[in-house]
């Protein structure tokens, strides 16, 4: 029997406030690329081969100068994952968060949800990453709400197909907009947290668009807005400074 793997949660100890802190998650919460990482940790896993780690470093270059479909991108890689096991999925996903990303979470970012959690926003990250992926994050920083990419499955496996759209542009708006609506959120009131220029329709959305560690042309379009910049020193929350 065909679903889709949980993509949407809703916390049921979520704050009833109307207000919302959302934030993306690569080189927002953390310096590292998700993709990228989760890749390398396969390859130190013996799941994937080297060119893979190799190819993946290309396509992430290529995609920061625009240079690649990230849809197509998207629905190559999950293909790969064709009849996998989510509770394998997620065994692999709590390893990743612990080797890759949790060293590398923003002092500044955690600071940041904590600020929010303390005036009773809602917290949720908002990503294009798997599910998979975004819960064991937003796990490791007790945010109780996910919005991400749908992925297919079936008796609990992949089938190696996405739901559409990708939780990313204007797609990443509509997820957004569909559960502020669903759960009595003002976006007006509310705030969101991103480095990508792809992200920009939702930032017109919010009464707070904060560009954080902003690539080129957010940094531009924040600037022309008057939108707030934040740029995060690469210190990590929960070990020593990191080097570039």
């Amino acid at each position: 029997m065909s679903s889709s793997c949980d993509a949407v949660r809703t916390s049921r100890n979520a704050p009833a406030s109307p207000v919302a802190a959302l934030f993306d998650m690569d080189h927002t919460l953390t310096w590292k690329n998700a993709g990228l990482t989760s890749i390398q940790f396969a390859y130190r896993q013996g799941l994937a081969p080297r060119g893979l780690v190799v190819l993946g470093a290309l396509r992430i270059l290529l995609y920061r100068l625009s240079l690649v479909n990230i849809e197509q991108w998207y629905e190559r890689n999950v293909s790969l994952l064709r009849g996998a096991a989510l509770e394998d999925m997620e065994r692999f996903a709590a390893g990743w968060f612990s080797a890759m990303i949790k060293p590398a979470l923003y002092r500044d970012a955690v600071r940041l949800v904590e600020e929010h959690r303390r005036s009773g926003h809602r917290l949720v990250l908002v990503s294009n990453s798997p599910p998979f992926l975004v819960r064991v994050v937003a796990d490791g920083l007790s945010i109780g709400e996910i919005i991400t990419t749908i992925l297919e499955t079936e008796d609990g496996r992949l089938t190696g197909r996405i739901v559409k759209p990708l939780c990313y542009g204007t797609g990443k708006r509509l997820y957004v907009l569909k559960w502020a609506s669903e759960n009595g959120v003002d976006l007006s009131k509310s705030s969101f947290y991103t480095d990508s220029f792809y992200d920009i329709h939702l930032l017109f959305d919010v009464g707070r668009p904060v560009a954080v560690n902003p690539d080129r042309r957010l940094r531009a379009a924040a600037r022309r807005f008057g939108w707030e910049i934040m740029d995060f020193e690469r210190v990590g929350a929960f070990g020593p400074k990191t080097p570039r």
